[in-house]
């Protein structure tokens, strides 16, 4: 790609870089045994594979396996705790969730599968996750509830890695919010979404291979527009839309970390630049009940969506003709069917981590 290669031209490239394919099961069992070597609990590193894995057969490659180096050199550190349990107390109302410091794709889905129990007979649940590392990919787990019969909002507030034109620093953190509902007629509504340009791990990715980003992404440490992954690294990422995903960067942190009664100086990095994902965020999540909050049951809710979402396809050929999470669960499908893709990049790291722990990758 050239210096000057347009967003739109860039989007398609990801969508067309190199990747290979691993046979789902084999891959799931390998990242399982790899975070079993950096002292991840049997069950624990199971379940954390299944998300990550399947984060990647979805089409979000750059919050799935990926992201497996990081989380290994974290787990060595002690950023990310290896063993431990959360811990679950309904508190005026809402259910918390003490994370003990472990890995997201470990906690997230556990306070799901509770706050599912607890919804039971009920309208809402709302839930507070304290002190956990990265979730990866939040839409996963507010999929898992949909895929339950729930509708979910989930959101993590994250390390400051955003800011507005002109900074020399990070303000807040790009606060990525999913939400998942489910419909009769088809897949769930899934929509996952940062508050940023273009999430971290795009960049991450096109450091890897050498390539530009798109104009608009990120800044330099100058605060000044930059084209140069590196840099934009060293730097901030860019809000999309300007104050409105500022705004809504915002919302996130309230609810997730100022209501957690959080410290905001423990996610501050001292030096500047877009720090890597790290421990000791919080997320909130909500989780509603169709059949008992919605007037007249879950029958008026199914009939309400499918009526919705028959309109918004019959509107246009091309921006109606698929909802959000349609093209994930195609992907899915075909990942089932003829393996995970990974990019050969990744490919290269994780076999380098293969070699480390001594786990050949499959």
């Amino acid at each position: 790609m050239s210096k000057t290669e347009s967003t739109a031209e860039a989007f398609r490239y990801r969508d067309t870089a190199p990747v290979e394919r691993f046979a789902w099961a084999p891959l799931e069992a390998w990242v399982a045994a790899i975070l079993g070597r950096a002292d991840v609990a049997c069950g624990d590193a199971e379940l954390a594979a299944k998300f990550l894995v399947r984060s990647d057969a979805r089409g979000f490659g750059t919050h799935g396996v990926s992201r497996l180096v990081s989380y290994v050199d974290k787990l060595k550190s002690g950023e990310i705790a290896p063993r431990g349990a959360p811990s679950f107390t309904e508190v005026a109302g809402a259910l918390r969730v003490d994370g003990a410091g472990l890995l997201g794709q470990v906690v997230a889905p556990q306070a799901v599968d509770t706050g599912l129990e607890l919804l039971e007979g009920r309208g809402s649940v709302v839930c507070q996750i304290r002190d956990v590392a990265h979730l990866g990919a939040v839409g996963m787990y507010a999929l898992r509830a949909a895929e339950a019969g729930a509708v979910c909002l989930i959101m993590q507030a994250t390390s400051p890695v955003m800011a507005t034109q002109g900074a020399t620093r990070p303000m807040i953190g790009n606060n990525p919010l999913a939400l998942a509902a489910p419909r009769p007629n088809g897949p769930p509504i899934a929509i996952d979404m940062a508050c940023c340009m273009a999430a971290r791990g795009n960049i991450l990715l096109a450091a890897r291979e050498g390539d530009p980003i798109p104009q608009g992404w990120a800044i330099d440490p100058e605060g000044q527009p930059t084209t140069d992954a590196d840099a934009a690294l060293r730097g901030s990422l860019l809000p999309f839309g300007g104050h409105k995903g500022m705004a809504l960067a915002m919302i996130v942190e309230i609810l997730a970390a100022s209501l957690a009664g959080a410290t905001h100086s423990e996610r501050l990095n001292p030096e500047g630049g877009v720090q890597s994902a790290s421990g000791n965020l919080n997320a909130f999540c909500l989780l509603l009940s169709p059949d008992h909050m919605t007037p007249g049951g879950r029958a008026a809710y199914d009939n309400h969506i499918t009526d919705w979402t028959r309109t918004y396809k019959a509107a246009g050929e091309t921006a109606g003709e698929r909802l959000p999470g349609e093209r994930a669960a195609q992907a899915e499908a075909l990942a089932r069917r003829e393996g995970v893709p990974l990019a050969r990049s990744v490919v290269t790291e994780l076999v380098a981590l293969g070699r480390e722990m001594e786990i050949a990758m499959p």
